[in-house]
C-alpha cells in the first residue's frame, strides 16, 4: 500500500467520522436554572399528600433556580437546576441542593440537611402540565406523586 493510498483512506475515514458526529447533533445541555422569561413547566407551586396520611408536601419552584418547600414540620430552601427539555424518555433532570432548613422531619420522617451535594431526581409531567411525578431514575419504577400544580 502506498503512502498516497493510505492518506486517501485516512481522509475518507475522517470525513465519515465528522459526518457521524454532525448527524448525532450537539451534546445534551446540562441542567440550568430557568430565567424569569423562560416558561419552563416546572416553575410554580406544586403539592401532594402522602397516601393514607394528612401530611402534605409543597414545593415552589421560582425563577433563577430557587426552590422553597414544606413537608410536614420541615421547611427547606434549595438551589435547583433543571434541563430545559425532556430526555427522549420524557424526563427532565432536576438537581437540588438544600441551602437552608429548619432541621425538622418531613412527611416521611427524613431530615434534609444543608449540604453542598446536590440530589438528582427525574420528573415527568402530565400532558396538560398540571401534574408531575418525581422519580429516582429515568424510569417509573421508584417515583412519588403526582404533585398537582397549585393555582397562582
Amino acid at each position: 500500500m502506498t503512502l498516497r493510498h493510505l492518506l486517501q483512506q485516512t481522509s475518507v475515514l475522517a470525513a465519515l467520522l465528522c459526518g457521524l458526529a454532525h448527524a448525532a447533533g450537539p451534546a445534551p445541555k446540562p441542567p440550568t436554572a430557568p430565567s424569569q422569561t423562560a416558561a419552563h413547566p416546572l416553575l410554580g407551586a406544586w403539592s401532594w399528600t402522602l397516601p393514607g396520611k394528612s401530611c402534605a408536601e409543597t414545593y415552589d419552584y421560582r425563577p433563577h433556580g430557587k426552590r422553597v418547600g414544606t413537608s410536614g414540620a420541615a421547611a427547606t430552601q434549595a438551589d435547583y437546576e433543571v434541563t430545559p427539555m425532556p430526555s427522549l424518555l420524557g424526563f427532565y433532570r432536576v438537581v437540588e441542593t438544600v441551602t437552608e432548613g429548619n432541621g425538622q422531619r418531613d412527611c416521611s420522617g427524613d431530615l434534609h440537611e444543608v449540604t453542598d451535594e446536590g440530589v438528582t431526581r427525574f420528573i415527568q409531567f402530565s400532558p396538560k402540565k398540571d401534574q408531575l411525578i418525581v422519580c429516582k431514575t429515568e424510569s417509573l419504577q421508584a417515583c412519588f406523586g403526582p404533585l398537582k400544580r397549585l393555582p397562582g
